[in-house]
């Protein structure tokens, strides 16, 4: 995987499909999930990606990574890339080994207020039709709250 993902100390990790495998099978009950969320900073849209490993009850902890790209100023484009960006990570995750099931956090919000609203349709389908689960802002979000906060 060309992305460097990294702890929230800084240590990088220099293999990321061996790290998932070596923490989940140290740590059963953790619950694995991968989001991502952007915002447009100067002339760029910046991404961060995050794979949380949930213990139930007892915190995250948390793998990121950052990118930058020129700006894409539609609302609903930059969205969509963000699940493109999260299923790239659980599909590579899966296919170097990683088995266990992987819960995709999206930033949209099922109030039909909100213009992402119209993504969850389509983004549902792909994340499901791939055989993840899927978190909306209305559902408990691990990685994309995670990753929001470190842009």
């Amino acid at each position: 995987m060309e992305a460097q993902y990294r702890k929230l100390d800084g240590t990088p990790i220099s293999d990321l499909a061996a790290y998932v495998k070596t923490y989940m099978r140290d740590n059963h009950e953790v619950v694995l999930s991968v989001g991502t969320d952007s915002q447009n900073i100067g002339g760029s849209s910046v991404y961060a990606t995050v794979v949380a490993f949930r213990h139930p009850g007892k915190g995250v902890h948390y793998l990121l990574t950052k990118k930058r790209e020129p700006i894409i100023s539609d609302m609903i484009t930059r969205l969509f890339k963000e699940a493109e960006d999260s299923i790239l990570v659980a599909e590579y995750l899966k296919k170097n080994g990683v088995y266990q099931p992987i819960t995709i956090d999206v930033d949209y919000n099922e109030n039909e207020e909100h213009k992402s609203h119209k993504l969850i349709p389509m983004v549902k389908g792909w994340i499901l039709g791939l055989g993840y689960q899927m978190n909306t802002k209305q559902n408990i979000q691990v990685a994309s709250v995670a990753a929001d906060h470190l842009l």
